[in-house]
């Protein structure tokens, strides 16, 4: 282990060096990393992508934000349309490439329109939003842009959704928050895509 964490180290030092930013997966994985990938692989998400492969330079973190997000995006109790739609509001928020690129598609799968989805990257409320949409799209833009929730917004969360949907809607939120950073960080690039907010085109 202590050789795997000396080649590890002797990498990074020449990849910051060279100051090239990290794109996935660490070069190695040691016991306690493989062993995490693969129960990773092995759930609901299928893979090992995104900020958690990043993530993974940092055993310790991962474990912990993986457990978390698994929850938040699997099973927490907002319809699984509108818990996409405040992703891709986070995403657009923080121009994240990647997260959007991910959950657009997964939005669709989902069953948000896509007239919805095009007013989200444009940065605009969608039109013809119903109630409950149109209470989550307030709370989460509140907090996005002001760090603040209106008492309209916060009370038709609670209504539509209890008090569970209101601590689970902050936590989402902040949840894809730690992933935009960490993927803006290391400038993380879709393979062979242009960037959905014209950071390149995807030819480099």
């Amino acid at each position: 282990m202590t050789e795997l964490y000396s080649k590890a180290a002797a990498t990074n030092r020449e990849r910051i060096a060279k100051l090239e930013r990290l794109t996935g997966l660490p070069d190695t994985l040691d016991a306690r990393q493989q062993a995490l990938h693969d129960r990773i692989a092995s759930g609901p998400r299928g893979r090992v992508a995104g900020p958690l492969a990043l993530w993974l330079h940092s055993p310790e973190l991962c474990e912990r934000a993986q457990a978390l997000g698994e929850h938040l995006r699997f099973n927490n109790v907002l319809p699984k349309a509108l818990s996409e739609m405040t992703i891709l509001l986070v995403s657009a928020h923080h121009r994240c490439d990647y997260e959007w690129h991910v959950h657009a598609q997964i939005a669709e799968r989902e069953g948000l329109p896509a007239d919805t989805i095009a007013a989200v990257k444009a940065g605009r409320k969608p039109d013809g939003l119903p109630e409950d949409a149109d209470a989550l799209y307030d709370f989460a833009t509140g907090l996005l842009r002001d760090n603040a929730v209106s008492d309209a917004a916060y009370r038709g969360v609670a209504e539509h959704f209890g008090t569970a949907g209101v601590v689970e809607l902050a936590a989402l939120i902040g949840y894809y928050q730690i992933g935009a950073h960490t993927l803006n960080a290391v400038e993380f690039r879709i393979p062979g895509a242009p960037s959905p907010f014209g950071r390149y085109d995807g030819t480099g």
